[in-house]
C-alpha cells in the first residue's frame, strides 16, 4: 500500500512538470507571431477609423514624444527663462493670491488653495523644439497629502501625464524611537519640515525617467496651473532647454583633469533607519529579523531597516545625511534587499546635494535577490566613484521605474484595444449571448481580425523589452504578456468562438491591469549606506548560515513564552489598568498604542494594556465571556455582534452613563440603531461604511451623457443607452444595495421592535422588484470586478463603497482628473426631495458587563471616539501606512478634517445626511442569509418575485420566534404574523 502511494505521488510530481514545461513553451513561444501580417502605423490608424464605438485614448506622454520625433522635433539648448511667481498674466477669481515674505525667500509669491483655482503665465519662445519645465514651490499646511497641479500649455494639455503633476513635501522624525515596556522599539511620529523646493515636471508615476518635454513653437504661449490637490506657493516657474546628463565616463575624465585625489582609509556606515527627511511619513522603520542587519535585538523589536513595501511608487524619496573627513573621491554603497519583483531589478535616482552626478545615477539600479547584499552604485566589479568635499552632505534616492515605462505603455495601449473591441463584440451579442448562434463577427465588426493581430503585436513587443532589459524568459511577469497574446492570437484564427470567450478576455483585461499595478510598484529595503575609500572592502551582505540557524532556533523556543498579542504591555500594579481588545492589524493597533500612551494615560491617569486579535475572529470575544476572562472594552467590533452579546448579557448597557446622549449625538443618528435593542444602547460606532455612486466623466461624454442621473428612473433610462454602447452599469447584488431601495420607499426590515420580518409590505415588495430587476429587465452584470472594468471604460458608472475611491485614488492614479464620486441615486419623494437612504457595514466600541472600572472604560471610549482622537488617529495612520489605509471614521466632525478633497467631502457629507441601518434583532442573520437567497431564487432560477418573498418571509419570522422564545422575548404569535404578511400584501 505504501509503494502504491508513493508510486501515485511520483507519477503525479511527474505530470505536474510536464504540464509546467508544456505552459512554459506555450507562454514563452518566440516564434509566436511568425504567422501574423505585418502592419505598418498607416494600416494600424485606418484599421481603427471605422470602429463601431469611436473612444478615442488618451495620449500618452511616450507616444507625443514619439510622434513630434518622428516629425523631425529635436531639443532646444541654451535657452531658460525663468518667470517669478508673482508675475502672473492672470488668475482665478478665487483661491489664487499673493503672499509676501514665505519661509526664507524674500518678495512677493503666488499661493494657490482652493480646488479650481489657477493661474496662468505668458511666456515668450525663442525657437522651436523641445523643452522642460520646473517650479520652485513652497508646500502650506494642509491635509498632509502631496501637491497636486495639472499643467496647460495654450489651453490644452499636451498629454495625459500633464493632468497630474505632483510635489513632495518634506517630513523628519519628531523624536528619537522609543521602547514599550517589553522592550520593543516604536516608531516616531512624524513633523512636517516647510520649506523651498524645486522639482521639474516629470512622470508622476515615474515610468519615464526624464523630465517630461513639452514641444513649443517661437511666439508668446500661456502656462496654466491648475489647483488639484493640497495649498502650495510659487516661487519661480522655469522653461528651458532639455538638460542632457554627462554619463559616469566624461564625469570620469573631468575628475582626472581636475586633479581630484582618491581617498584612502576611510570607511563609515550610516543607518538607513536614520533619514533625516523624507517625502511621506508613511516611510517608517521597519524590523528585520536577519542577524546581519544593524543593529539586531534577538530579544525584541528591533527597527533596523527602512523602504519595502511603503517606498515603491515614483516620487517617493528618502534623504540622509553623511560626512566625510576629506575632500576627494569615494565609494557609495548599501545592504539593500529587492526580492519583490521576479529577476527585475529595482531602480532610485540618486541626487547628492540637490542634483543627479552622473546619467547613470538617474536610474541606479539594484539586483533582484531573495536575500540581502551589499553593494556599490554602478559595476558590481568597479563600483562608481563620487567626488565629496570635506563635511557633510546629502544623499537622497527617488523611485524610479523609467527603463520599464515603455513596456507598461505598451501593456496599457494594448488593455484599451482590448476593452473597445470588447464593447464593439456586447453591442451585437448582449452580455448573455447565445452560444449556439453564429454571430458572424468578422461581417458585423470592421477589422476585428487584424485588430486582435495588432493587440498581439503590442504584447508581444512588451515582451521583447523585458527581454531587453535582461528579464528571463521563465519569469512569472513575462508569462502573463505571453498568455495574453496568445489568447489574441487563437481569437483571431477563431473569431466565431469570441462570444464564448467574452469573461475570458474580460479576465485578460483585469489580469493586465493587476499586472501594471504591481509589476510598477518597485520596493528597496535598505539596511544601512557605505561611504568608502576605493581601497577597503565591502562588508559581508550575510550573517552566515551558523548565525542565522542559531537566531531562527532561538526565535522558534522564544515564540512559545512571548506575548504576540500584546502591544506594549503595561504592568498591571495599578488597579486602575484596563484591558482593551482591538480586532484590527498590528500596524493599527501600535499607532492607537502610542495615542493612548501619550495622550489618554499622560491626561488621565488611567493605565491601559492593548491586545491584538485577528480581524474578524469575533467569536474571540464570545469564548473570553463564556470563560470570565473578557477585557474591559473592545474595539474593532463587527456591527452584528453586540446585540448578539448584549442578548446574552456580556455587554454594558452605555445609556447608563450620564453623558451617553451628548456622546451618541457625534455620529449620525442611522449609525446608532444597529446598537440599540430593547431599550439598550451597547456600542458606539468607530468607522462606517457607505455606498457612492462613481462615474467616469470622459466616457460618459463620449457616449453622450451630460447629467448624472440623480434617481433611479434616471438610471433606469441610461442603462440601454449604456448598453447599445457596449457598456454597462455596476450594482452589487447584496444586502446593503437592497436595503437603500427599502429605506428609499420608507420601508423598514423589521415591525413591533424586531418581532417579525417587515420585508412583506408594499414596500418590501416594490423594493425587491426594482432590485432584482436590475438583474432580470434590465440585464446589468450580476457579478463584475467594478475597479478593472471601471479602469478600463466597460462600466463607467456604478454604486460601490468608499474602498471603491481608495483603489480608485491609489492604484489608478492614470484615471486622475477623469473620475468623481457622488451620492448614490434616490427615490423622489412627495416634498419633491429626493431620498437617498442607504446603510453600510461598520465597527464599534463596546464595554463587556464584567468590567470593574466600568466609569474608566467610559472615559476611554469618549476619549477614542471623540473628534480630536478620531482626526488624529486618522492622520496618524495614513502617516504611517499611506493614504491606501484612510481611516472612514464615524464621527462626523472628525471626517471633515480628514484628507479628502474638498468634492468629495461634500459629496460624503451630502450622502451621510440620509445614512439609515437597519436594527439587529434576534435571528437577524436569517434575514441576511435569505435575502440572499430571495435574490438567486429571483434572478438565476426565475421564480415568482411575491412567492420568494413569501417564502423567504416565513424562514425568517420562524428564526425570530425561535431565537425571541430562547432568549424569553415577547414573541409575536406566529398566526398574527402570517396574517400580518398576508395584510401587506
Amino acid at each position: 500500500m505504501l509503494r502504491k502511494h508513493v508510486l501515485t505521488i511520483l507519477i503525479f510530481i511527474v505530470l505536474i512538470i510536464v504540464v509546467v514545461n508544456w505552459m512554459n513553451s506555450r507562454g514563452f513561444n518566440d516564434t509566436a507571431m511568425a504567422g501574423i501580417p505585418t502592419y505598418s502605423n498607416v494600416d494600424e490608424q485606418s484599421l481603427l477609423t471605422n470602429v463601431n464605438f469611436k473612444f478615442q485614448q488618451e495620449s500618452t506622454y511616450l507616444q507625443y514624444l514619439d510622434d513630434l520625433q518622428k516629425k523631425g522635433i529635436t531639443d532646444t539648448s541654451g535657452v531658460r527663462i525663468a518667470i517669478a511667481g508673482n508675475q502672473y498674466s492672470a488668475i482665478s477669481a478665487s483661491g489664487a493670491h499673493i503672499e509676501r515674505d514665505l519661509g526664507d525667500r524674500k518678495g512677493d509669491v503666488l499661493v494657490l488653495n482652493e480646488e479650481n483655482s489657477w493661474v496662468e503665465y505668458a511666456v515668450e519662445i525663442p525657437s522651436e523644439g523641445f523643452y522642460q519645465m520646473g517650479i520652485s514651490y513652497y508646500a502650506l499646511e494642509g491635509k498632509s497629502g502631496a501637491i497636486q497641479r495639472s499643467v496647460q500649455v495654450d489651453g490644452e494639455y499636451p498629454f495625459a501625464q500633464a493632468k497630474r503633476q505632483t510635489f513632495s513635501r518634506m517630513w523628519r522624525e519628531s523624536g528619537p524611537t522609543t521602547r514599550d515596556d517589553m522592550g520593543n522599539e516604536m516608531n516616531p511620529g512624524h513633523d512636517e519640515v516647510f520649506g523651498w523646493q524645486y522639482s521639474e515636471f516629470r512622470d508622476p508615476e515615474a515610468k519615464v525617467e526624464e523630465p517630461l518635454r513639452f514641444y513649443l513653437k517661437p511666439g508668446k504661449h500661456t502656462i496654466r496651473i491648475n489647483f488639484l490637490r493640497e495649498p502650495a506657493a510659487i516661487g519661480e516657474l522655469n522653461v528651458f532647454s532639455p538638460v542632457v546628463l554627462p554619463d559616469y565616463t566624461q564625469v570620469s575624465g573631468e575628475y582626472g583633469s581636475k586633479g581630484y585625489p582618491v581617498t584612502k582609509g576611510f570607511y563609515q556606515e550610516f543607518q538607513a533607519e536614520e533619514a533625516v527627511l523624507k517625502s511621506g511619513p508613511s516611510m517608517r522603520r521597519l524590523e528585520n529579523r536577519d542577524p546581519a542587519t544593524q543593529p539586531y535585538d534577538r530579544d525584541a523589536i528591533a527597527l533596523n531597516t527602512i523602504g519595502g513595501d511603503p517606498w515603491r511608487d515614483g516620487g517617493q524619496w528618502l534623504e540622509w545625511e553623511i560626512e566625510v573627513p576629506e575632500s576627494g573621491l569615494y565609494n557609495i554603497g548599501t545592504r539593500f534587499l529587492a526580492k519583490w519583483l521576479n529577476h527585475v531589478a529595482v531602480q532610485r535616482m540618486v541626487y547628492i546635494d540637490g542634483r543627479i552626478p552622473f546619467k547613470e545615477m538617474n536610474k541606479a539600479s539594484f539586483a533582484y535577490s531573495l536575500t540581502w547584499k551589499v553593494g556599490g552604485l554602478g559595476n558590481t566589479e568597479n563600483p562608481y566613484l563620487f567626488y565629496l568635499e570635506k563635511g557633510k552632505h546629502r544623499i537622497r534616492m527617488e523611485v524610479q521605474v523609467g527603463d520599464l515605462g515603455k513596456v507598461f505603455e505598451g501593456v496599457q495601449v494594448a488593455t484599451g484595444k482590448m476593452s473597445l473591441l470588447a464593447r464593439e463584440v456586447l453591442m451585437i451579442t448582449g452580455s448573455n449571448p447565445d452560444p449556439n448562434y453564429q454571430w458572424e463577427l468578422v461581417e458585423n465588426i470592421p477589422n476585428i481580425v487584424p485588430r486582435l493581430h495588432l493587440i498581439a503585436r503590442d504584447l508581444d513587443t512588451a515582451i521583447k523589452r523585458m527581454y531587453a532589459l535582461g528579464i528571463e524568459k521563465g519569469s512569472s511577469e513575462v508569462a502573463i504578456l505571453a498568455a495574453a497574446r496568445d489568447q489574441m492570437i487563437d481569437m483571431a484564427a477563431k473569431p466565431d468562438s469570441i462570444p464564448k470567450r467574452l469573461d475570458n478576455l474580460s479576465s485578460t483585461q483585469s489580469s493586465l491591469g493587476s499586472w501594471i499595478t504591481g509589476f510598477s510598484r518597485h520596493r528597496l529595503q535598505l539596511d544601512y549606506l557605505i561611504i568608502k575609500s576605493p581601497e577597503q572592502s565591502w562588508p559581508d551582505a550575510s550573517s552566515g548560515f551558523a548565525k542565522k540557524l542559531s537566531a531562527n532556533v532561538y526565535d522558534f523556543f522564544s515564540s512559545f513564552t512571548r506575548d504576540y498579542r500584546a502591544i506594549g504591555k503595561t504592568e498591571q500594579d495599578d488597579e486602575r489598568t484596563l484591558d482593551v481588545w482591538v480586532a484590527r492589524g498590528r500596524d493599527w493597533v501600535q499607532v492607537l498604542k502610542q495615542m493612548i500612551d501619550n495622550d489618554f494615560t499622560a491626561n488621565t491617569g488611567i493605565k491601559v494594556n492593548v491586545n491584538l486579535i485577528p480581524a474578524n475572529a469575533m467569536n474571540l470575544f464570545m469564548l473570553a465571556i463564556s470563560s470570565g476572562n473578557a477585557p474591559d472594552v473592545a474595539l474593532g467590533v463587527d456591527q452584528q455582534v453586540p446585540i448578539d452579546f448584549a442578548l446574552r448579557g456580556g455587554l454594558q448597557d452605555l445609556g447608563i452613563f450620564p453623558d451617553y446622549a451628548e456622546v451618541a449625538s457625534r455620529f449620525k443618528q442611522g449609525a446608532l440603531t444597529p446598537y440599540r435593542f430593547d431599550g439598550g444602547n451597547y456600542a458606539l460606532p468607530e468607522t462606517q461604511n457607505f455606498n457612492m455612486m462613481f462615474y467616469r466623466k470622459d466616457v460618459l461624454q463620449e457616449i453622450g451623457i451630460d447629467e448624472l442621473p440623480e434617481t433611479w428612473q434616471e438610471v433606469f433610462d441610461i442603462i440601454p443607452i449604456l448598453q447599445q454602447k457596449g457598456l454597462d452599469f455596476y450594482f452589487t447584488p447584496d444586502l446593503s444595495t437592497f436595503s437603500s431601495f427599502l429605506f428609499q420607499l420608507s420601508g423598514e426590515f423589521y415591525r413591533d421592535h424586531g418581532k417579525a420580518s417587515n420585508l412583506d409590505t408594499p414596500e418590501g415588495l416594490k423594493a425587491m422588484k426594482m432590485w432584482t430587476g436590475l438583474y432580470t429587465n434590465y440585464k446589468i452584470s450580476k457579478e463584475a470586478n467594478f475597479y478593472n472594468r471601471f479602469r478600463t471604460g466597460e462600466i463607467p458608472i456604478g454604486v460601490a463603497d468608499y474602498t471603491m475611491y481608495l483603489q480608485l485614488m491609489t492604484a489608478a492614479p492614470e484615471l486622475t482628473g477623469l473620475w468623481e464620486m457622488r451620492p448614490m441615486p434616490g427615490i423622489t419623494q412627495e416634498d419633491g426631495q429626493i431620498n437617498r437612504s442607504m446603510g453600510g457595514a461598520g465597527q464599534s466600541a463596546v464595554i463587556f458587563k464584567d468590567s470593574k472600572l466600568k466609569d474608566e472604560a467610559w472615559e476611554f471610549v469618549k476619549w477614542w471616539t471623540s473628534q480630536q482622537s478620531q482626526e488624529r488617529y486618522g492622520a496618524d495612520i495614513e502617516m504611517s501606512l499611506g493614504s491606501a489605509a484612510r481611516w472612514n471614521t464615524a464621527n462626523v466632525e472628525a471626517l471633515k478634517d480628514l484628507p479628502w478633497a474638498k468634492k468629495d467631502v461634500d459629496a460624503i457629507l451630502e450622502q451621510w445626511e440620509w445614512f439609515k441601518e437597519r436594527e439587529i434583532v434576534p435571528g437577524d442573520y436569517y434575514t441576511t442569509r435569505y435575502i440572499t437567497n430571495i435574490w438567486s431564487e429571483i434572478v438565476l432560477n426565475g421564480k415568482n418575485i411575491r412567492e420568494a418573498l413569501e417564502e423567504g418571509v416565513k424562514e425568517i419570522n420562524k428564526e425570530i420566534r425561535k431565537k425571541r422564545t430562547e432568549f424569553n422575548l415577547d414573541v409575536e404569535p406566529a398566526a398574527n404574523s402570517s396574517s400580518k404578511g398576508g395584510s401587506g400584501k
